[in-house]
């Protein structure tokens, strides 16, 4: 349970969260043959090309050409950067009404992994800057959730005291995280985005 008279700032994560996501980050129809559709998120979380792109460390161009030679994918790097452009789709429905409400009581920031492909299209096209101004990227401080130092550089950045913090993901990783770190850390599941996770927390008005 959480304590609600103690928070003062509510920190999100991003794709899952306030951000619906589409489909996959690539197509598995170009996975090598003998691969299965399973195979997309393992070769995901364990690529070391991802990781050196949501720390900032390669540009687009150099992060497709990467991970398409490290997974074999058989997929140009032009037809690749279009389909990855298109995984953060939209807003979940009632985040901007949500967050416009939740303003009025608290401060509202973001803590994402991203990179500087999917960064302007959130913030700008989305408009996700307009109703959260203090949001961090991974590719910005260098370090990604759920590791200790993603989460310190956010404390430290935005001057949140831990105890006062309300973080919300979709990652029992980086919940555990965050609750280590002495963080008010809330799960959020299921297909809808953290509007129905924030409700049951008492935090909106019916």
């Amino acid at each position: 349970m959480i304590e609600k008279n103690r928070i003062t700032t509510i920190l999100f994560d991003l794709g899952g969260v306030l951000i619906q996501l589409h489909g996959m980050p690539f197509k598995p129809s170009w996975l090598p043959d003998g691969k299965l559709d399973a195979d997309v998120w393992t070769h995901w979380k364990n690529s070391d090309a991802v990781s050196r792109f949501e720390t900032g460390q390669i540009d687009g161009n150099q992060f497709a050409r990467q991970f398409i030679d490290e997974v074999g994918l058989v997929v140009g790097e032009d037809e690749f950067i279009e389909h990855f452009m298109r995984w953060p789709a939209r807003l979940f429905p009632g985040v901007p009404a949500m967050l416009e409400e939740l303003a009025q009581s608290y401060r509202l920031a973001a803590l994402s992994n991203s990179n500087a492909l999917h960064w302007p299209k959130v913030m700008q096209d989305m408009r996700l800057q307009v109703f959260i101004p203090d949001c961090i990227s991974s590719h910005q401080i260098r370090v990604m959730k759920p590791g200790r130092q993603a989460f310190e550089a956010a404390l430290q950045r935005l001057n949140l005291q831990p105890e006062e913090t309300l973080f919300l993901d979709d990652l029992q990783v980086s919940i555990d995280m965050a609750r280590e770190l002495g963080m008010q850390a809330v799960k959020v599941t299921g297909t809808v985005g953290g509007v129905e996770t924030v409700r049951s927390l008492g935090l909106l008005s019916e």
